[in-house]
């Protein structure tokens, strides 16, 4: 998967989606994404189109627990072949369930 394709599939939710930090104007939409990248591992035998695997956490936001675009979310990514393990906590100041796991990609970076 690219990061191109990641960003369609999370397009698909029709929820808020913002890639490194949260946007204030989101702040208390429920359910919403923010992904961030965490982790760069070269691909040693790579060709020139893509040199890293780069990998992002996903984060969704809900004010309610198993929320029906996370499931959706789930789907979309096991269509795609990708079974990541999603952890979930209850953000009590927040009053909301954030649920989140990795998805690595592939990207050009240099």
């Amino acid at each position: 998967m690219t990061k191109k394709e990641l960003i369609d599939l999370l397009k698909e939710l029709d929820i808020p989606i913002n890639e490194g930090i949260q946007n204030d104007k989101d702040k208390y939409t429920f359910p919403r994404i923010v992904f961030w990248e965490y982790v760069w591992s070269p691909i040693v035998a790579s060709d020139t189109e893509y040199n890293t695997t780069v990998t992002y956490q996903i984060s969704f936001f809900s004010n309610k627990p198993r929320d029906e675009k996370l499931i959706k979310l789930k789907n979309l990514l096991n269509k795609k072949h990708l079974y990541p393990t999603i952890e979930h906590e209850y953000v009590e100041e927040e009053k909301m369930f954030h649920s989140f796991f990795p998805v690595e990609v592939i990207e050009k970076i240099e």
